[in-house]
């Protein structure tokens, strides 16, 4: 059996759009946002959250408390809003590039042989993480044509369905979407991480504090985890069908309740107005420095929407997120003690992406 060719190698992004994807900012605002949210109730202390509060990083809603995902405190239209700018600067860099518009998934694809399909969307191998049998049991169990046929095919029938979109607020849209069929989705199309300089296989992964700049090459498009998951082609069609799913949203409660979402332009990005169904006026994009009003991807005419974060900033942020084996030790004892209180039910690692 011939090696598993990787997405890039069949479906390559645009030149500058991966230029951009790949850049120190994008990679950082990417984990940090993921990060402050999933973290934030869960393995920070008050002096953490206070240092990150004063860094412009403080999340008005976080996503995870330890019992679980938070679907009642708008986190979801956060998550929704965020990606849906990411979207829009790429569809710009795109434009601006010439190239064709890169197209989301209209069905998740179903099971499909490497020899078979000529797409890019062959699911990967499983790999073998000798340190965590639970992550192990879980990526082989996701990459099964059982679970498609019995778990996503169902969600993406589901998450379709004008009758049950019409129950739901956007922000309880956006977190059902994130901690079920979007993280599966991350995982199940997963190659097993490589270290980017030498290419050898990293089945623990990168680790959460490690930023050097070796992680910032192209080739690290590692799509289960945060700093690089947006750099795999991949990302651009599972996030184009979970973009989507807000089209649908609102088209059910246009049928159902008429009039009583009201549209709008924020930040560059088709939204709506706060109301019965939707639960925030400032979705958070990211820190206060990145943007305008809740920040994000600066767009204006200067930058070409190309992202604007202060690296600096962003890294300070991450430290305090994911502090290295320098740090104290008796901080480092604390935090391992609040990550295996907080395993059974959120996170196997810090940055990556969340597992239920």
């Amino acid at each position: 059996m011939t090696d598993f060719i990787e997405p890039r190698d069949i479906i390559p992004l645009p030149a500058p759009v991966l230029k951009l994807l790949s850049s120190r900012a994008m990679r950082l605002h990417h984990a940090v946002w993921h990060g402050t949210r999933g973290l934030w109730l869960i393995v920070l202390d008050d002096e953490q959250r206070a240092s990150i509060k004063a860094l412009g990083w403080e999340p008005p809603r976080p996503a995870v408390r330890a019992s679980g995902p938070i679907i009642n405190n708008g986190s979801g239209e956060d998550f929704l809003f965020m990606h849906r700018q990411m979207i829009g600067m790429v569809n710009k860099t795109t434009e601006e590039a010439g190239e064709p518009q890169i197209k989301g998934w209209v069905n998740v694809p179903t099971p499909v042989s490497q020899e078979a399909r000529k797409d890019g969307f062959t699911v990967p191998p499983s790999w073998i993480n000798p340190d965590d049998e639970v992550q192990n049991r879980r990526i082989a169990a996701l990459k099964t044509d059982e679970y498609f046929w019995s778990r996503m095919r169902w969600w993406d029938r589901e998450f379709k369905n004008p009758q049950y979109l019409r129950t739901l607020k956007l922000g309880e849209l956006g977190s059902l979407l994130e901690y079920t069929v979007h993280n599966d989705m991350h995982m199940r199309w997963s190659s097993v991480p490589r270290d980017p300089a030498t290419g050898e296989p990293l089945p623990s992964g990168r680790e959460d504090w490690d930023i050097s700049e070796k992680w910032d090459n192209p080739i690290y498009d590692f799509l289960g985890e945060f700093y690089s998951s947006h750099v795999n082609p991949v990302f651009w069609r599972l996030h184009g069908w979970i973009d989507d799913r807000i089209n649908d949203w609102y088209a059910a409660h246009q049928e159902a309740h008429p009039g009583e979402i009201e549209t709008q332009t924020l930040e560059g990005v088709a939204w709506f107005k706060p109301g019965r169904w939707v639960m925030a006026a400032d979705p958070w994009a990211g820190g206060r420095h990145l943007g305008h009003g809740g920040g994000g991807h600066h767009h204006d005419e200067s930058d070409a929407g190309h992202p604007t974060g202060d690296v600096e900033t962003m890294e300070k942020v991450n430290a305090i997120l994911f502090p290295p084996p320098t740090a104290p030790k008796a901080l480092l004892a604390k935090r391992a003690t609040l990550m295996s209180e907080a395993l059974p039910a959120t996170i196997t690692s810090e940055n990556h992406l969340t597992w239920f």
